[in-house]
């Protein structure tokens, strides 16, 4: 059975082909994925509030909010509890410890390689342990 993965990306240009690459590269392994996006806090709480996610990759900066506190209502039990990782475009220590304290796997920098993030969507959904 497939996986679905939350994408909260406020760049629409950027999640299009951020999906597309990241679905092809998780493909090629054998890996059914499939992503459910949102551009904004709003968006991502309607498709939580839907149910049947099984992981969440959040954008830091959103038009109607910060992503952490988006990972802080999945963690506290205000949406279902799902894994999360944070993406930012400047990935610095200061991000990925507040992404931690608000419950997040970790933070990834959107510029990671593709490997990279294939190996953190994998850990996110169980695909693989580690």
């Amino acid at each position: 059975m497939g996986k679905r993965v939350l994408l909260v990306e406020d760049n629409a240009e950027f999640r299009q082909v951020f999906t597309h690459a990241l679905g092809l590269a998780l493909a090629a392994e054998q890996l059914d994925v499939t992503f459910v996006e949102s551009g904004s806090m709003s968006e991502a709480r309607a498709r939580l509030q839907e149910g049947g996610l099984d992981a969440a990759l959040i954008d830091v900066t959103l038009p109607d909010g910060n992503g952490l506190d988006l990972v802080r209502e999945i963690n506290d039990g205000v949406t279902e509890r799902i894994p999360t990782l944070v993406l930012t475009a400047g990935l610095d220590h200061s991000v990925a410890a507040r992404a931690v304290e608000a419950g997040a796997q970790g933070a990834q920098s959107k510029a990671l390689s593709l490997p990279e993030t294939v190996e953190a969507v994998k850990r996110l959904t169980g695909y693989q342990e580690g």
